[in-house]
């Protein structure tokens, strides 16, 4: 099976048969987006999707989290959402709450909760498949609004997110023509994290993996916090952004409207050096 050609087909057919998931890819045809520069080589996007703000402004304790169903899970999933399967083990759905083009969502078919663990190879497998497309992991206190139901997320390709260290915040990257070696690096990788952080489940992190010019990448971005001080402030001096892989990377999300008007080089630089992880 082309996958690609197989999540196409999905969204063509999900915006026939969903009316929800239509209006959501027409409202993403009609964000408004504002970038940055920083010297030639790094640039952020910042984006204004107000639908966005079930996710910006989900809880994600536990008691939260123990008492609304999970809605991930194939029985709380909207009665129209379709999907396919991948590896036997995951259902790649479409998203209904999209920050890219073709974004997806990709949960295990069993409610366990979001750890990476050794999925790294199958996200690099997802990769190979899916070479127009970004594949992202949010750790549990790091973006994930789903942090009891394990899922990947995935879109279409856009430069911002192809990005890789730089003064802003840290990207550890690893690039390997071998899927096998990119896991291992990886790991090598994962576990100097826990070192750090030894008393986390899992060190908090972002990850992207990608296929370019025939190689596997991967983007991790340590964390030391899971939303800047800002979110928690009131009044003018809130900014309701919580940080996720691809604000990691180089794409912003704002939800309300005058954060999107009012956010500024320093905010944004304040924001990475308040939740990136310095690794050197």
């Amino acid at each position: 099976m082309n996958l690609q050609k197989a999540i196409d087909d999905l969204f063509s057919t999900q915006r026939e048969e969903w009316p929800q998931m239509n209006e959501a890819i027409n409202r993403l045809e009609q964000v408004r987006e504002r970038s940055f520069l920083w010297g030639d080589d790094f640039k952020i996007r910042v984006q204004f999707n107000p639908s966005r703000i079930v996710s910006a402004a989900a809880r994600v304790d536990s008691e939260m989290i123990s008492r609304r169903p999970c809605f991930l899970c194939a029985g709380n999933r909207p009665p129209h959402q379709k999907g396919i399967p991948f590896l036997d083990k995951y259902i790649v759905l479409c998203n209904p709450f999209p920050i890219l083009r073709n974004h997806l969502t990709i949960p295990l078919l069993s409610h366990v909760p979001q750890r990476l663990g050794r999925k790294t190879g199958e996200m690099l497998m997802l990769a190979e498949q899916l070479p127009d497309y970004v594949i992202f992991y949010n750790g549990p206190a790091c973006g994930a609004s789903a942090p009891d139901h394990f899922h990947l997320q995935a879109g279409l390709k856009m430069p911002e997110l192809l990005q890789g260290d730089n003064e802003l915040r840290s990207c550890m990257m690893i690039e390997s023509e071998s899927r096998q070696e990119a896991e291992e690096l990886f790991g090598d990788v994962y576990h100097y994290l826990q070192r750090r952080q030894p008393d986390a489940e899992e060190p908090m992190l972002n990850l992207i993996a990608f296929t370019q010019d025939n190689r596997y990448h991967l983007h991790l971005f340590p964390r030391r916090a899971h939303r800047p001080r800002q979110y928690n402030e009131a009044g003018a001096k809130q900014l309701l952004i919580s940080p996720g892989a691809l604000d990691m990377a180089g794409l912003i999300i704002t939800v309300r409207e005058e954060d999107f008007n009012k956010l500024g080089k320093h905010d944004i630089e304040d924001i990475y050096a308040q939740v990136s992880l310095p690794v050197i």
